[in-house]
């Protein structure tokens, strides 16, 4: 359900106004937008010189001069986490949903759907728009190997209902197939169909044309996700139903669920064990798998199924870990290849796969074989091998920052020759001179994904399936072809660069890096750490996320975070909050509270919200109990910075709303009702950050919006009055500013808001 619009004016006179001035726009993740260097404003430090310097290289001081021209860059923990964990070993080799646009389009998984009939809708000659026609027994095919889940009748029930729905579910979770079974359902096994667009308002066009009385699915990456707007969606459904067509979008919804409410469906990812069954028997339908002497009658690929593969030690401990259905269905396939039996599938699932792939990372890298498929002419071996590696640190990036990044490696000027020798490389590689780059293997590896808004205008990502050659090339790089300290300098230098999601990636890497030398990695993350450039931090922090998510090397990451939470150094304080923020307030929550309030106490995280998101991700993680009391303490402390970070974590939290079906809750108040926390330690901090200058003007909008989502529903109205009185009792000032706000603000917007009677009733009373 969306909010309802609360019009509180963009600027309030008089004792309001907040002294950093009103913020409105604070971003999707409502943290203000501090200014990353001295800049005017009550909230930072004044820009005539009078903070301690900073010293380049040790980062000893609080300012940050030089860091205005570089906004930080908004990074969700779960991404840097997802991001990282194929990189890491994370995901096994695993088939996912796979994108290819035009005839050579493939579907779900590992499941190519073949000759496909693809037509591109659309008279304008963009291209923008293409589907696929499944034939029905393709369809058929996929229904025979997919395990159903909970989720399949509420999809259908919403399809009776409507002619749009948004199938919401993580990448590889078998979403894609049970959108096209559901549209195999609901129209017939010949009449699904794979739509391609790149946003879904393309689909609104006068010129697109669809066979209607169809079911057409659609995938949206995550951004395009995020950008679907209620209006997009109510103009697909009616054309939707004009025709009558029904239209899935496919994609990670889980941050719209709200704004979407009624459309979106959650796909509920069935067990592993029920995936790699259903796949396993589609596979060995019709073959005798156990020798059956008096003829097959079929019950021999049930008993290998359940008794001899389900069983097994290491398969069941596989599947216990519940991996995607994409992470399956290769498992599925290798076991169904040659259907090894007893000590023979041991050994297949304890040596082929990891033998396998990095034989086949190290053929990739040995561009130089003469008798290879993937060699190339000698002297240009190392500019091939430098491409190839580049490609696995730096995936989903530009083709154009990928051969940068690799001549780097190769110690190539960056205006060098292409691979006849004569020609010059610009920013954009051909076709055949990718391929050749590339190599036949990896090419097979990774998509080329057109990008108009790329540098080059196309983008390098690893297929589905292929996430985990990614480490693997690392490894066999690591070994066999660079020395430890030129990789490691080079993945520095792409930290140091201008694109955030180069830095990010090469981040990642020099996580993955410290598996193998630890102190190598930790003495490079300290020079990242160190550095005044706020990205640049980031990216350390996240260097740190990747080291931690690998178990032997936690102790060390948590020891070196003590020492610079500790420490004098700004900048390695500041890097500590960064990488709660993004990740590791999930796995040291109680070291999380202790550290952010030393790296508080530092007068440069005036400016930063580091601080406010370490303690945000510690909330998140289900610590509530633990982190609203511990802010209380926080605003008794006789730092004033300590308590600001208390107020801008408080203003932050009240601004989170309870999940379905209490999304009419402000989260706080929810858990008050709930006696998760204290409703007087809740009321302590509103106390505070209604009371303090820096965050008051964002806080008393909070609390307007409250009081406007609260009217008409008597629960939360009674919680709101009740909470209300906590935090004004005892404190005339807030009373004061709360009689104030009701007279002279909040009455003039709402004026049918019949809560405000109660709250004046409550300031009357307390006058009595």
């Amino acid at each position: 359900m969306t909010a309802p619009h609360f019009p509180y004016p963009p600027v309030v006179v008089g004792d309001d106004a907040d002294p950093d001035g009103p913020r409105d726009a604070p971003g999707d993740d409502g943290y203000d937008r501090p200014t990353e260097g001295p800049a005017a404003g009550p909230d930072q430090d004044p820009p005539d010189g009078r903070t301690d310097p900073a010293d380049p290289a040790t980062g000893t001081g609080s300012s940050e001069g030089g860091e205005a021209d570089e906004p930080e860059e908004p990074l969700d923990s779960a991404d840097v986490i997802r991001g990282l964990a194929d990189l890491l070993g994370g995901a096994t080799i695993g088939l996912g949903d796979v994108r290819v646009r035009g005839q050579n389009a493939t579907g779900h998984g590992a499941v190519a759907i073949g000759t496909v009939n693809v037509t591109t809708a659309g008279a304008d000659g963009t291209g923008r728009i293409w589907y696929e026609s499944l034939s029905g027994n393709e369809v058929g095919e996929l229904a025979q190997g997919y395990a159903p889940t909970s989720s399949d009748q509420q999809l259908d029930r919403h399809l009776k209902r409507r002619h749009l729905v948004c199938l919401s579910g993580p990448s590889a979770s078998g979403r894609f197939t049970s959108a096209v079974l559901a549209t195999a359902r609901r129209h017939g096994l010949d009449r699904a169909c794979v739509l391609g667009a790149e946003q879904p308002a393309d689909l609104l066009g006068s010129s697109e044309r669809l066979p209607a009385g169809r079911g057409y699915v659609l995938r949206l990456a995550d951004s395009a996700a995020n950008a679907v707007d209620g209006f997009t969606l109510v103009a697909l459904a009616a054309r939707a139903e004009a025709t009558g067509m029904t239209l899935i979008l496919v994609g990670d919804f889980s941050r719209r669920g709200q704004d979407l409410a009624g459309h979106v469906v959650e796909h509920r990812v069935p067990p592993a064990v029920e995936v790699f069954r259903a796949r396993l028997r589609q596979q060995l339908a019709g073959l005798c798998v156990g020798w059956c002497p008096d003829g097959c009658d079929g019950t021999c690929v049930e008993r290998y199924v359940d008794d001899e593969c389900v069983t097994h030690p290491l398969l069941s401990a596989y599947l216990a870990g519940e991996p995607r259905p994409g992470e399956v269905v290769p498992v599925v396939e290798l076991i169904a290849r040659t259907v090894p039996h007893g000590p023979a599938l041991t050994e297949r699932l304890e040596q082929l796969l990891p033998r396998q792939l990095r034989e086949r990372a190290a053929q990739i890298l040995d561009a130089g074989r003469p008798d290879g498929p993937d060699g190339v002419d000698a002297w240009a071996a190392d500019r091939a091998r430098a491409f190839r590696l580049t490609c696995a640190v730096l995936a989903g990036q530009p083709v154009a920052e990928i051969d940068q990044a690799a001549r780097r490696l190769a110690g190539t000027d960056l205006t060098g020759t292409d691979l006849t020798g004569t020609a010059s490389v610009g920013p954009r590689l051909r076709g055949p001179e990718l391929d050749t780059l590339l190599g036949s293997t990896l090419r097979q590896a990774v998509v080329v994904v057109g990008d108009e808004g790329a540098a080059g205008g196309r983008r390098i990502e690893f297929g589905a399936g292929s996430e985990q050659l990614r480490s693997t090339l690392l490894e066999v790089a690591w070994t066999d072809w660079w020395l430890p300290g030129q990789l490691l300098g080079w993945l520095a230098d792409l930290v140091r660069s201008d694109v955030p999601g180069i830095r990010q990636a090469a981040a990642g890497a020099i996580g993955w890096s410290a598996g193998r030398d630890v102190r190598a990695a930790l003495e490079t993350v300290g020079d990242l750490a160190r550095e005044r450039r706020a990205g640049v931090r980031q990216a350390a922090a996240i260097v740190l996320v990747a080291m931690a998510m690998q178990p032997g090397l936690r102790q060390r990451v948590r020891t070196e975070l003590d020492q610079w939470a500790a420490g004098p150094a700004a900048h390695l304080r500041d890097t500590v909050a960064r990488a709660y923020g993004l990740g590791l307030a999930r796995l040291w929550p109680d070291a999380a509270l202790v550290q952010l309030r030393l790296v508080a106490q530092a007068r440069m995280q005036r400016r930063n919200n580091s601080v406010v998101r370490g303690l945000v991700e510690v909330y998140r993680d289900g610590h509530a109990a633990t982190l609203v009391p511990e802010l209380v303490d926080w605003t008794a402390s006789d730092d004033p910075e300590v308590r600001l970070h208390a107020a801008r974590t408080l203003r932050v939290l009240a601004d989170r709303w309870a999940e379905p079906p209490r999304e009419h809750w402000p989260e706080l108040l929810d858990l008050v009702r709930r006696r998760i926390v204290s409703p007087g330690d809740v009321a302590a901090l509103w106390a505070v950050a209604l009371g303090m200058p820096q965050t008051a003007y964002r806080s008393w909008r909070t609390l307007g919006f409250w009081l406007n989502r609260a009217d008409g529903n008597p629960e939360v109205a009674a919680h709101c009055v009740a909470l209300l009185r906590h935090v004004i009792a005892g404190r005339p000032p807030l009373r004061h500013r709360l009689d104030h706000q009701v007279r002279h603000v909040w009455r003039p917007i709402m004026p049918r808001n019949d809560l405000l009677d109660a709250v004046h009733a409550l300031i009357d009373e307390d006058l009595s």
